[in-house]
């Protein structure tokens, strides 16, 4: 047996998910693009300056095409967004094979837990974007909603979402502004739950032949992080990230703002020094929260 783990980074390690907005908008690109190709993904993991991938069975030119396809419209998606341009993801991705059941066992334990290692989560199921908290639920991270009694704004929200998924099309932000239009809190969670589970791609049968089953295979990550000494990737502490999105949303830097490359020179020092003075992360991480030099 063989599997591939494929590691995409931020240009220059630097920051690519802010929002929510951002991941359900990438995560729906990624949905569409494997199953046009048709591709097995045995887990998946994207964390703010980077994404994991172990994809079973794949050929070095799918996945440099998957790669390419996949990034170039998130990125066009993005750039009109935030209102920039040029890149985003480091030019080469990283790629490593995995031959062998129990090699790949780790491989599937290692990127699952990256928000565990990250501090980002208690467990691998605690993190709404692996996807991996969706197999046998539609709304694990809200209340489950009942088409019958849920608000109009509601249900007319997730037949938009059934829509656009039954078209074979990915959510833009455009569209997913007007999907969550007149949402409340709980509302937009409950949305945000749905278009998960509609545009989850996650293979859950092959992981269930690895493991024998899903409850075997929670079991299995809760007890082993795994790891991948040959792919230049560290866990590394991830809530800095969270504490520094905290700090800018009160100085102001909400929804599109979020792009720090329009600062100054100037205005990203003296932005520097105040998320330093508040969350005393590590300075490496606020360079790449701000896409700076580091």
């Amino acid at each position: 047996m063989k599997a591939t783990h494929a590691f995409v980074k931020g240009r220059l390690g630097g920051g690519i998910f802010y929002r929510s907005e951002d991941f359900l908008v990438y995560i729906t690109i990624i949905s569409v693009h494997v199953r046009k190709m048709g591709l097995a993904v045995l887990a998946f993991c994207p964390m703010f300056n980077h994404i994991h991938f172990l994809f079973q069975e794949i050929e070095l030119n799918s996945l440099r095409c998957f790669i390419q396809l996949a990034g170039k419209a998130f990125v066009r998606e993005y750039n009109e967004e935030y209102g920039r341009k040029g890149s985003l993801f480091q030019k080469h991705f990283g790629r490593s094979v995995k031959k062998g059941v129990k090699i790949i066992l780790g491989s599937v334990a290692y990127i699952f837990n990256n928000p565990v290692a990250g501090r980002l989560a208690r467990k691998s199921t605690g993190y709404r974007w692996n996807l991996l908290a969706y197999r046998d639920n539609v709304f694990p991270f809200s209340k489950p909603v009942n088409r019958k009694t849920c608000r109009h704004v509601l249900k007319v929200a997730m037949e938009k979402i059934d829509y656009i998924h039954k078209s074979g099309s990915y959510i833009g932000y455009a569209a997913l502004r007007n999907i969550l239009a007149g949402l409340n809190k709980e509302e937009t969670r409950q949305a945000t739950d749905y278009i998960l589970s509609k545009y989850n791609f996650l293979s859950y049968d092959m992981l269930d032949e690895l493991y024998g089953s899903h409850d075997s295979l929670l079991i299995s990550l809760e007890s082993n992080a795994g790891a991948e000494y040959d792919l230049e990737d560290e866990y590394g502490d991830h809530s800095c990230y969270r504490r520094m999105l905290a700090c800018v949303t009160e100085l102001g830097f909400t929804g599109n703002k979020l792009n720090f490359e329009r600062l100054s020179e100037k205005e990203s020092q003296a932005l520097y020094y105040i998320i330093k003075s508040k969350t005393n992360a590590p300075h490496p991480c606020i360079c790449k929260f701000l896409h700076l030099e580091p």
